[in-house]
């Protein structure tokens, strides 16, 4: 009776794991990784522009505010797509917030993220995002692996 009492936990782990671990990555998830990672890769980076004394965050406010679906659109694809397990999404988000926030940087390298920014804010089309985004996070920071094409 207790092998069978076992035998029943063990199936109940195994049916109860996470569906994306057996999924293949599409190409919204990717999209919407990416876009999610490069957020928070600019957040950071305007912090830590900050506080060298360079303030880039004007540029990307304006960056934010001309995307703003975009990145709420990954947002919640990236939600869903942890949801059922547990507090995935906000560990994700912690692991690309570590990524980004420490390491360091110069007044050249905040130019630059501010000219990206500021490029961003004037081109408001998604397409524009999304190729800024692809470009800066070839890989995104998301379990997985990427499903074949059809």
């Amino acid at each position: 009776m207790r092998r069978l009492v076992i035998a029943a936990a063990l199936a109940g782990l195994v049916a109860g794991s996470p569906v994306q671990a057996e999924q293949c990555l599409d190409r919204q998830t990717l999209a919407a990784a990416r876009v999610q990672e490069f957020g928070a890769m600019m957040m950071a980076v305007s912090l830590r522009c900050r506080a060298i004394g360079v303030d880039i965050a004007p540029g990307y406010e304006a960056m934010l505010g001309a995307h703003q679906r975009a990145f709420a659109a990954a947002d919640r694809h990236l939600r869903t797509f942890h949801a059922g397990q547990g507090h995935a999404f906000d560990r994700y988000t912690t692991q690309l917030g570590n990524r980004y926030g420490g390491g360091a940087t110069d007044p050249a390298n905040c130019r630059r993220f501010e000219h990206v920014a500021s490029d961003l804010a004037a081109k408001p089309d998604a397409a524009s995002l999304g190729r800024v985004a692809l470009a800066m996070v070839a890989q995104p920071r998301l379990g997985g692996r990427v499903c074949p094409l059809p």
